[in-house]
Parts: structure tokens; C-alpha cells; sequence
């Protein structure tokens, strides 16, 4: 609990540091779209990539108010491995900007050299009832 209390807050700051020790430098990722190519290389570029918009959008009079918050967090750890699940909820406003998205993550924590650290985690969009009953070929 305390490694994904960690994870949220570097997560929500953009902490690429905090990142970096979070991440093992072998992470699989799987992302939201499937894809499995998503190595901690990428991960903290997309970090990067982050900090640099939010600067821009400040420097140019239109900051962006985001929030990252975590619901239904379950731990369940065996020796040096843990398993942990939850939903999060990402709101990004600013400008003409205004994001609301759910999503369902996976991360398989293993202490290492005495540190925890995420060796691998998946990702996954949380559909409102509407997108699910479109996806099924239903008229909503």
C-alpha cells in the first residue's frame, strides 16, 4: 500500500525521479490500446513529455488542472512479490480542455536489492454502461 501511495504521488506530480526507482528498468507494460512494447524508457519520456505541456500551457496563460486519484485499491503480496489492483480516475481541465477517464490498472510489485519496485502492469479503459452496450452491438 505504501509503494502504490508512491506511485500515486510521483504519478501526479510528474516526479520522472521518483518514477525512475518506482520502475524496474525491465517493466512490461501493457497499455491501454494493447500494446506490450511500453518499456520504462518510454514510460518516463511519456513523463517528460508531461511536464514540458503543462509548462507551455502555463507559460502561455492557460494552465491545466489535473487530478489523479485512485478508488477500490486491493494489495495482495506473497514474500518478495505483490500483486495490486485498482481503478483510477484522471480529470485533466484547461482551455478548451475538459477530460474525464477511467481506467482499471494491474502492477506486480517485486522487492529487489531490498526496494520494491513494478516489474510489470497492465492497463485497461473502464467503460461507462453506454460505450459498453455500443461495443456489444446494442442501441443504447
Amino acid at each position: 500500500m505504501a509503494q502504490e501511495a508512491q506511485l500515486t504521488q510521483a504519478s501526479t506530480a510528474i516526479d520522472v525521479e521518483a518514477l525512475d526507482r518506482l520502475y524496474a528498468d525491465d517493466i512490461m507494460m501493457t497499455s491501454v490500446l494493447g500494446h506490450t512494447a511500453c518499456n520504462k524508457t518510454a514510460l518516463l519520456e511519456e513523463a517528460r513529455r508531461g511536464i514540458t505541456q503543462r509548462q507551455a500551457a502555463a507559460a502561455a496563460g492557460t494552465p491545466v488542472e489535473t487530478s489523479y486519484a485512485k478508488e477500490d485499491l486491493k494489495v495482495v503480496g506473497q514474500g518478495d512479490t505483490a500483486v495490486s489492483s485498482y481503478r483510477f480516475v484522471v480529470k485533466i481541465k484547461g482551455g478548451s480542455i475538459n477530460v474525464e477517464r477511467k481506467y482499471r490498472t494491474t502492477n506486480v510489485w517485486m522487492r529487489r536489492d531490498g526496494r520494491w519496485q513494478v516489474v510489470a502492469a497492465h492497463t485497461a479503459f473502464v467503460l461507462d454502461p453506454k460505450q459498453a452496450a455500443m461495443l456489444a452491438g446494442e442501441s443504447a
